[in-house]
């Protein structure tokens, strides 16, 4: 009898183990968008301060991230990465302050 419940315990543990071990990889990124910390480390880099928006955009199977940046002193930086491999494509300082 005892051996019966100790069973039956298990079994019901069981699945939820295995649901557990599957739901590792539903929280890996994909391998478009693995260079993400990356670029945002770059990003602040280049111009140091407060990330305000983050966008990802995708395009003809391409993806990049694009980040608008508030420095200390009030200036307004957009810079767009490549999340294939984590480089800097493009970047500027805005004039008038808006994105």
């Amino acid at each position: 009898m005892e051996l019966r419940v100790g069973l039956l315990l298990l079994a019901a543990f069981l699945p939820a183990a295995h649901a557990d071990a599957n739901m590792a990889g539903l929280y890996t990124l994909p391998a478009s968008k693995v260079y993400i910390e990356p670029c945002q480390r770059e990003a602040l880099l280049l111009h140091p301060g407060i990330i305000e928006k983050q966008r990802v955009l995708h395009r003809h199977g391409d993806f990049w991230v694009r980040y608008e940046i508030l420095a200390r002193d009030g200036s307004e930086s957009v810079v767009q990465c490549d999340l294939a491999n984590g480089k800097i494509i493009r970047e500027q300082k805005l004039i008038d302050g808006s994105f």
